[in-house]
């Protein structure tokens, strides 16, 4: 699932994720997931905003701040990474 903003999104911005008024989960093929970067919803809390983002659009992984320390970003990461190989 991927996230999609459900207002326009500001740079700085910390996401609220699931359950909050910022982003929701759209259902998209694991192909276009990969080929647009998009960002999981599942990774959508509190992250900060790079740049801003409109209302409707998915949100990629280059649009926010990563916290590679977190052990679920690695983990997805590695996920994808492995799916272009």
């Amino acid at each position: 699932m991927i996230s999609v903003a459900t207002r326009p999104l500001r740079t700085g911005e910390l996401l609220d994720g699931e359950g909050g008024y910022m982003v929701n989960g759209n259902l998209a093929p694991a192909e276009a997931s990969l080929r647009l970067g998009t960002l999981p919803m599942g990774l959508a809390r509190d992250v900060k905003l790079r740049n801003d983002v409109p209302a409707g659009e998915a949100l990629r992984w280059s649009d926010v701040e990563v916290n590679d320390s977190v052990l679920a970003v690695r983990l997805r990461q590695e996920l994808e990474q492995s799916a272009r190989s």
